[in-house]
């Protein structure tokens, strides 16, 4: 185990430890400290990460009153690694630590040319590749026991590619079939000849390749069951699989963090930056800057767990993760509060507390209740954790631009987006969604404020109908029903520009009441409806 890792280990509570001023401290994952049992939510399937390992620098388990100060260090990642994980502690402030990948799991290469097929591509210095054949493989540096930690074929299956226009500062989906080549030639080191088997393929002077492996086995940090959270001041470069995840925690706040490519790249995580997963208390994000991503900045939602069986004598019922991506951690504790939802419309039916759980294997859970249980649908009805659901307070910070969309925050606390820039988004600045039957992210909002925001250039993807600058879309299985799922919306004192269809649209359906006023536009705004209460659009300009 490296000395970063071991000094973790070893801190007491109340301690301050203040890591050596701007050192850079190497981290290779076989040497890190390896966890098991960590299972994280939105990431690895069983296949992929069956153990639920963890590669990690920073753990602190069971620690209260602790304080870390990077005082300007940084952790350089070898391998693939989670850098931080916490778990069950209590008032911990990380501040002034930045955090690397020596070499990222996300490559870069630049076309310098296209000669009717014929590329001639520069790679970023940081990424490692090797030439087998006529087949460009992607890899990591070599661990102690002379492997490569992890080596991919660039059109791979499990690769995904994107294409940045560096002009516009836009991206466009890329198929990975369509980087194979008949031909590749080292002209020097990091500068290729390659020539393509589709020499149709799209690809220009100047623009950027992004490729990633999909697989989400290890994230940029992990903060489980912890509470009162700071990270204040941090630099992250980049991040693998995942952002930073909070799951089941209470209180976190990210106060003037940087979280944007290094110099020279641009790209700083390969899916979302933040994301929170059936959290409770406060979540706050202020003065923070995100930039480059391939998903969403940020994520707060909790997870619908599918009913699967009844014990009426014990008051008893047993739940189900459905999403391949989410099992295996703790969703429930006694004293929890739940609500019966209604698989085909999203309402709550009832609702009733934990008094005991038992897991049954990574997906089932058996949750004893303190009331006799309601009629439901087995196989089809959900539960929600109705404890863990946020309020959010998002304020000064700057989004964008990125692959992904901007903040989905499905939680019935309060939430205030505020004095925020959402620039060149793949999709809306805003989405709100909540669904069981799909993703099974919970849950329905009961108020939502998003004002004093400047949106510019969003939803270049064209994805969504109409480009919607913010939509809600809660997937509402049964056609008839025109129940409202959310509650309000205020979208007040906001500036839209820079509409890639000459209009901004606002889509919204299933929500019980909007308001959208005194915002500027530079393009004509269309709301469109769904089964939606009172909707009032005034003192809207065209500017």
């Amino acid at each position: 185990m490296n000395d970063l890792a071991k000094l973790f280990t070893e801190v007491k509570d109340g301690r301050t430890v203040v890591l050596e001023k701007d050192r850079i401290y190497h981290i290779r994952q076989d040497d890190s400290l390896v966890l098991k049992g960590f299972f994280c939510s939105n990431s690895a399937k069983f296949d992929e990460n069956p153990e639920g390992t963890r590669y990690t620098a920073v753990y602190l388990n069971n620690k209260k009153n602790v304080v870390i100060d990077g005082n300007g260090a940084t952790v350089l990642v070898h391998g693939k690694m989670t850098p931080m994980l916490f778990y069950r502690c209590e008032n911990i402030t990380v501040k002034n630590l930045t955090v690397d990948y020596a070499v990222p799991t996300m490559t870069e290469f630049t076309v310098i040319d296209n000669n009717d097929g014929i590329l001639t591509i520069k790679i970023n210095p940081d990424c490692l590749y090797l030439i087998e054949g006529n087949t460009l493989f992607w890899c990591s540096e070599k661990g102690s026991d002379g492997e490569y930690y992890w080596k991919n074929a660039g059109n791979a299956p499990k690769r995904y590619i994107k294409v940045l226009d560096p002009v516009s500062e836009t991206t466009r989906d890329f198929r990975r079939e369509d980087l194979s080549f008949s031909h590749i030639e080292e002209l020097e080191k990091n500068v290729l000849r390659c020539t393509l088997i589709n020499k149709d393929a799209p690809l220009f002077k100047g623009d950027i390749v992004q490729t990633r492996n999909i697989i989400r086995d290890q994230v940029g940090s992990m903060f489980e069951r912890c509470k009162n959270l700071l990270f204040e001041n941090m630099r992250v470069k980049f991040m693998h699989g995942l952002g930073m995840v909070s799951q089941y925690c209470e209180n976190i706040t990210f106060r003037n963090c940087d979280l944007t490519p290094k110099k020279g790249r641009t790209i700083a995580s390969t899916a979302d930056f933040f994301q929170f997963s059936g959290c409770k208390g406060r979540i706050i994000i202020d003065s923070c800057k995100a930039r480059g991503a391939q998903d969403d900045y940020v994520n707060v939602h909790g997870t619908h767990l599918r009913i699967v069986g009844r014990d009426d004598e014990k008051n008893s019922i047993t739940v189900r993760f459905m999403h391949p991506e989410t099992w295996g951690f703790q969703a429930y504790d006694e004293g929890d509060r739940i609500e019966f939802i209604k698989w085909d419309t999203l309402k709550p039916f009832a609702q009733a507390t934990v008094k005991s759980f038992e897991k049954l294997n990574e997906t089932d859970i058996r949750l004893f209740l303190d009331a006799p249980l309601p009629s439901f649908e087995t196989g089809k009805d959900v539960i929600e954790n109705a404890t863990y659901t946020p309020d959010v307070h998002i304020k000064n910070c700057t989004f964008g631009p990125t692959s992904g969309r901007g903040i989905l925050t499905t939680t019935r606390g309060k939430v205030i987006i505020e004095n925020n820039s959402f620039t060149k988004l793949w999709g809306p600045a805003l989405l709100i969604e909540d669904d069981c039957n799909f993703w099974f992210e919970s849950g329905y909002t009961d108020e939502i404020i998003f004002r004093d925001n400047d949106v510019c250039a969003c939803n270049f993807g064209g994805v969504y109908e109409g480009g919607p600058v913010i939509q809600y879309s809660p997937k509402v299985m049964n056609e008839a029903s025109h129940e409202t799922v959310h509650g309000r919306l205020f979208v007040y004192a906001n500036s839209f520009s820079g509409s890639f269809s000459g209009k901004h649209t606002v889509n919204l359906s299933y929500l019980n009441e909007a308001e959208i006023c005194d915002n500027s536009f530079d393009a004509p705004l269309e709301i469109n409806i769904k089964n939606c209460g009172d909707v009032k659009n005034e003192r809207n300009i065209l500017v």
